[in-house]
């Protein structure tokens, strides 16, 4: 059986340096409205970042170029769920891809619907089915579909 403790501190990190990166994200979000996808391209070396981040992580380099990512990309890797968190059997197996959009270098995770999970493979083309209704949110992105 397992056991829960609780322990009653505090820990002190204030020698830490944090800096969240929402204005990648904010630009991400902001033109998922308009069924775009917004990174940030380095200056030096080229690499987009989806969302994207304040600094380029090869160069550590300061970025800010806004870049149009296209919705269509490739299944880099996959895994196909057959429980949900609680160990529940699922009605029908669950494919969530790591997908690598056109023009960008980042990964993005989502749901894959439209195609049976012995049919997946890495390399499979895909492209995001936009929400009816977009309100500028993750959700706006609901899943992938083969292309």
């Amino acid at each position: 059986m397992e056991e829960t403790r609780i322990v009653n501190a505090t820990w002190d990190v204030s020698t830490f340096k944090y800096r969240i990166e929402g204005q990648g994200l904010t630009r991400m979000l902001s033109g998922m409205r308009d069924a775009k996808l917004i990174g940030i391209k380095c200056s030096k070396c080229g690499t987009v970042y989806l969302p994207g981040s304040f600094y380029c992580r090869k160069c550590h380099i300061e970025i800010d170029e806004a870049i149009e990512v296209g919705d269509h990309g490739e299944v880099m890797t996959y895994t196909v769920g057959y429980a949900d968190v609680r160990g529940n059997p699922l009605e029908e197996p669950r494919v969530s891809p790591m997908v690598k959009f056109d023009g960008c270098d980042a990964w993005v995770m989502g749901a894959l619907e439209g195609v049976k999970p012995e049919d997946v493979h890495v390399g499979m083309r895909v492209k995001v089915a936009w929400a009816e209704e977009r309100t500028g949110s993750l959700q706006d992105m609901q899943y992938f579909i083969p292309e």
